[in-house]
């Protein structure tokens, strides 16, 4: 019902993409859902893939709401004002709003204010974990002088997604996760090239966690999805896609446990071991 309800309001509209630009990250938070903490050797991505997957994408369908995030962003200025430019010259009539999330520990370079002010639709969402967002007041009065919007995402807790491990669990309890996913339905995510279901899934694929099936994501660059209109139907079945996918066995996003926020590691954790 939920995707019934938005392609009515949004046809040929992805409501929200959330496009990675880095796997780096300024802080090393144990419990991040986006398993940002096994990365032992983590990159930049190559902004000219991520503008190459864009292309095709707004080519297919338009986006109301694109969110640039990590890692952390602001780890990756060169990028993230490649990915900017291409947005200002070529696909804001594609685009309803621009997002650039962060946790509030870097200050951008001054050419990267001068990117984000030149970007039309865009705005700063700020996390706030407290004393370790050190820059964020900082961050947030520039903006304020720049006149670029922003806002603060402020939380006392996360939720706990538990392990990495797979669950020993009944098959209706899983599809019931995936069915009521709040990933699923609002962070729809693109990295490497590949659209994924959640930031999750991707990162967990990535990491050698999860394997790549076949049907659970869209190949973007793939040499069959320059036609947009084959494009735009595999991302809609990948949006309204009702069976579970492989990631969802190794997921505790319905757990309703309440955990410290950013709670840091000192070293990236091992997979292996992953509880």
């Amino acid at each position: 019902m939920y995707n019934y309800a938005r392609r009515k309001k949004y046809p040929d509209t992805m409501v929200f993409l959330d496009v990675v630009i880095t796997e780096c990250c300024s802080l090393k938070c144990r419990n991040c859902s986006n398993l940002m903490q096994y990365y032992h050797k983590p990159e930049n991505l190559d902004p000219e893939e991520v503008i190459a997957s864009l292309r095709r994408i707004f080519k297919a369908v338009r986006v109301k709401q694109l969110k640039i995030l990590g890692g952390e962003p602001f780890v990756s200025q060169k990028v993230l004002m490649r990915i900017l430019e291409y947005l200002r010259e070529e696909a804001l009539d594609r685009i309803d709003e621009v997002e650039v999330i962060t946790n509030g520990t870097i200050v951008p370079s001054e050419e990267c204010i001068r990117s984000m002010k030149e970007t039309p639709k865009l705005k700063v969402l700020f996390s706030n974990y407290g004393e370790l967002s050190s820059k964020l007041e900082e961050f947030m009065q520039i903006c304020r002088d720049e006149g670029i919007d922003c806002d603060v995402a402020e939380t006392d807790y996360w939720w706990d997604f538990g392990g990495v491990n797979e669950r020993d669990e009944k098959e209706r309890r899983t599809q019931h996760r995936y069915d009521a996913c709040y990933s699923r339905k609002h962070c729809n995510t693109l990295f490497r090239g590949k659209l994924y279901a959640c930031p999750r899934q991707a990162h967990a694929i990535r990491l050698g966690i999860s394997p790549e099936v076949e049907g659970e994501y869209v190949d973007v660059l793939n040499s069959e999805n320059e036609d947009p209109a084959k494009l735009h139907d595999a991302i809609y079945r990948l949006i309204d896609r009702k069976e579970r996918i492989t990631m969802c066995k190794a997921c505790g996003c319905d757990s309703n446990i309440k955990i410290e926020r950013a709670l840091q590691t000192e070293r990236p954790l091992d997979v292996s071991h992953g509880s």
